[in-house]
């Protein structure tokens, strides 16, 4: 039995996707409107992160925003309805508290997947206060 040789190469490669920290900054800058984003609306924003990533910001709910990161080298989206379809990406949701205008983490999908992801974002689009609770812990 032969051992696949390790590429040293894609071993040191870090990913070109926003961290955790860096979706909130985007967060911040869509809630601020500042002049970055290259398409921006009341409802998204996109940002361009890299050469090949791409951020969109979309307000979902009362209080409740998704950070999705995507490449653009990979496939082209024509609508914002296409560019939620898209499987390879990374995204996080947000609440802000209106008393004191903070940003608070409710969940990503690089830590439990995808599919959970998707889950959590769907049970929170249909019942807010599962958000609200996640920033009173």
């Amino acid at each position: 039995m032969t051992m696949a040789k390790t590429h040293p190469l894609l071993a040191t490669q870090v990913s070109k996707y926003p961290t955790q920290s860096q979706a909130k900054v985007y967060l911040r800058d869509f809630l601020a409107g500042t002049v970055r984003a290259f398409i921006q609306t009341a409802r998204y924003a996109y940002y361009q992160h890299s050469p090949s990533i791409q951020v969109i910001i979309i307000h979902l709910k009362r209080h409740i925003y998704e950070v999705r990161a995507y490449p653009v080298d990979a496939f082209f989206v024509a609508t914002l309805e296409e560019a939620l379809k898209v499987h390879d990406f990374r995204a996080w949701l947000f609440t802000i508290d209106d008393l004191t205008k903070s940003i608070h983490y409710i969940i990503g999908s690089q830590r439990i997947g995808v599919q959970r992801y998707k889950q959590v974002k769907r049970a929170v689009k249909s019942n807010p206060t599962l958000a609200l609770a996640s920033r009173n812990y």
